[in-house]
């Protein structure tokens, strides 16, 4: 649909009103004020003297997200397509960030920001879900929680890795508190040093769509610097994990969630804290944890009684591709974990074969929170497997215009926190408006990343007064409807 007959109100018989001149820029800004951005913006403590302050502290932050939502890649790309317009050719960016009648400077933007604790900007990730929730967003799309359930994953990455401090004092040693250090070659003539960032994503993972929610980075303080690269990143997980899952449990008291996670998470520890939280789980159950939860379930596995009442497997042949999927699965409900702690094991197996006889295996095993039988055990799997979903993410995050692995803010973290935050703020809006009908039909062929660039370039190559006369800034009501299914 474009718009599928947007609502007009009291505009008496116009349901055959046509879309034809409306611009891509402007079904974004459009969808912004749905999304009430510049409210939440503008509701963010603005630490200067108001009596000295030229620009409204949302268009300040808006300059931000438009170089983020726009793909440029850093602010000084931003500031670069900027530098040299007229006064004409920048009243459309005037515009779209609420600025009246000047456009900031990225310098200025800079500043202002660097004023403003970056756990704003996580409050506004979070704020964007309550929008969504508040406007039934999830109900009136049930093919994104099938069973109005939440789920929540959680991963983290390094978005730098620094050859010499990030910040250091006048000794030259490091000041930044998000730098955790790394030692190479410890006790050889080589031994040296490098600094890393590492945060945790918490990701809202639907059918169709994954949402950031809640970003966690990680202090050197709270976590031993001296391990293996891996052993550093998993302890930055449970770290973070155990702030913040009870944090939106507290925020969200009603909301029925339920996390998705690693192998990491298999722990008696982590069991008896979504327990408490009240947080289902399906975590990834290897062999090499919880090493006597496996070991019972493979002595019951060999029983006859548990191969006939605790198993279950069927063969589909999808008529369309002409394969021939066969599923098995097999559980253990209510087993000891160890120390009064009990769970629930779920194990998996999927073939599929197509017509040239060619077959790919899938193989995996969970443990979860709710029991398991039979009219669930496929769709318990599919619920574990979901949680590759996320990993897509950091990929776009790093390597499809948002660039977050780009420094933009080196001589100030608390600054560069914020810059890592207005991408995930980005990101959200964007990847919602993409699956807009609007937003499809006016993409049409183009990348994501092309399609974000081109509205950049409309926003300064378009006269404003022809994208102020869109229908769609025009209407004093529009309602947007969005299409989940899969797509390029």
């Amino acid at each position: 649909m474009i718009l599928n007959e947007p609502i007009l109100k009291n505009s008496g018989n116009n349901s055959n009103l046509l879309e034809k001149n409306n611009i891509d820029v402007a079904l974004w800004m459009r969808f912004l004020q749905e999304l009430k951005l510049s409210k939440m913006f503008a509701e963010i403590p603005d630490p200067r003297q108001q009596s000295k302050v030229t620009y409204p502290l949302s268009s300040l932050i808006h300059w931000a997200l438009a170089a983020c939502a726009f793909r440029q890649g850093s602010k000084n790309a931003m500031q670069t397509t900027l530098d040299g317009l007229s006064l004409q050719k920048k009243a459309g960016i005037v515009q779209l960030l609420g600025s009246h009648e000047k456009c900031p400077c990225s310098s200025t933007v800079d500043s202002v920001l660097a004023q403003i604790e970056y756990e704003n900007f996580n409050q506004i990730l979070l704020k964007l879900f309550d929008r969504l929730h508040e406007k039934k967003f999830f109900y009136n799309h049930v093919e994104l929680l099938p069973d109005n359930i939440f789920h929540i994953g959680a991963d983290g990455f390094w978005t730098h890795h620094y050859t010499t401090p990030h910040t250091a004092d006048e000794e030259g040693h490091n000041t930044c508190p998000y730098c955790l250090p790394r030692k190479h070659n410890v006790g050889t003539p080589n031994e040296s040093v490098t600094w890393v960032h590492v945060c945790v994503t918490f990701m809202l993972i639907c059918e169709g769509i994954t949402l950031p929610l809640y970003i966690c980075p990680l202090k050197a303080k709270q976590v031993n610097t001296n391990q293996s690269d891996d052993g550093l990143k998993q302890e930055c997980e449970a770290t973070a994990t155990k702030a913040v899952l009870p944090m939106l449990r507290e925020r969200y008291p009603k909301l029925e969630f339920t996390f998705l996670g690693d192998s990491l998470y298999a722990n008696k520890p982590f069991i008896k804290l979504c327990n408490e939280i009240k947080f289902d789980y399906v975590i990834v159950l290897k062999e090499t944890t919880l090493k006597l939860l496996n070991q019972k379930c493979n002595e019951l596995a060999k029983t006859e009684f548990y191969q006939q009442h605790y198993t279950y497997e069927e063969a589909k042949l999808a008529e369309d591709t002409i394969e021939l999927t066969h599923r098995k699965a097999e559980w253990f409900n209510h087993a000891a974990a160890g120390d009064n702690v009990y769970t629930n094991v779920l194990r998996f197996e999927e073939t599929i074969q197509n017509q040239n006889d060619n077959s790919t295996s899938y193989r995996g095993a969970w443990i979860c929170s709710k029991k398991i039988f039979q009219h669930n055990c496929f769709k318990s799997a599919k619920t574990g497997r979901s949680r590759w979903n996320q990993e897509d993410f950091h990929n776009t995050a790093k390597n499809r215009g948002f660039s977050i692995q780009h420094d933009m803010a080196r001589a100030d973290p608390n600054l560069l926190m914020v810059w890592k935050l207005m991408v995930f703020i980005a990101f959200f809006a964007f990847e919602l408006f993409r699956y807009s009908t609007v937003a499809i039909a006016a993409r049409q062929t183009r990348s994501l990343m092309k399609f974000a660039q081109d509205m950049l370039e409309q926003l300064v190559n378009i006269a404003w007064e022809t994208i102020q006369g869109s229908i769609i800034l025009q209407k004093c009501r529009v309602q947007f409807r969005f299409n989940f299914s899969p797509g390029p």
